[in-house]
């Protein structure tokens, strides 16, 4: 158990990190908003909640993020910047379309990999992958669960509809979000120890 002087010299240390987390849900939560409605810009926004979360994720695990300037967007190039957990392989395709997606902003940007149009039944594998960036994140849990995902997800505020987006049609959440609301909430009522 952190005390609030912990966490915030852990936060205040990964501030950076943090803020990529923060943007990369907001991006989440909108794309599976956009992609349920049938607006496929939703993908866009899907490839960069991918690669804040990739870079968070190397920053966590790496330090400094040090890749080619042209390849900071590309989801795939980040990914591989973490070779060495080889689960992650098993999104190369995924990543490679998010990459294509990012681009696609553009008519006039170069396609590295040629890829099939856009379609809802990605977001299966979208949040497949998103919510193991969200278990493998080495947060403490003080801090993991105090992100705005987790808030967005648990939070009883009437005013924000973030819950209903990531809930809505999303099976990959359905085997965790049991466990995810127990800590959550243990977390969120439970006082620091100092």
């Amino acid at each position: 158990m952190m005390t609030r002087n912990e966490n915030q010299k852990y936060c205040a240390k990964n501030h950076r990190t943090l803020m990529f987390l923060y943007d990369a849900d907001q991006d989440y939560v909108a794309a599976r908003c956009c992609i349920l409605n049938g607006l496929f810009p939703g993908f866009m926004l899907a490839s960069q909640a991918i690669e804040k979360s990739l870079k968070a994720l190397i920053s966590l695990e790496c330090g400094k993020i040090k890749i080619k300037f042209e390849d900071l967007h590309n989801p795939f190039k980040l990914k591989e910047i973490l070779k060495k957990d080889t689960v992650l392989d098993k999104y190369d395709g995924l990543l490679k379309k998010l990459s294509d997606h990012y681009k696609a902003r553009y008519s006039d940007n170069k396609m590295d990999y040629k890829t099939n149009g856009a379609s809802s039944e990605e977001l299966v594998d979208l949040d497949d992958l998103w919510m193991f960036l969200k278990e493998k994140l080495p947060l403490p849990n003080e801090v993991k669960f105090r992100t705005k995902f987790f808030s967005d997800l648990f939070d009883e505020s009437p005013y924000w509809n973030d819950k209903f987006w990531i809930r809505e049609k999303n099976g990959s959440l359905s085997d965790k979000i049991q466990l995810w609301e127990k800590i959550y909430k243990e977390i969120q009522n439970k006082p620091y120890s100092d």
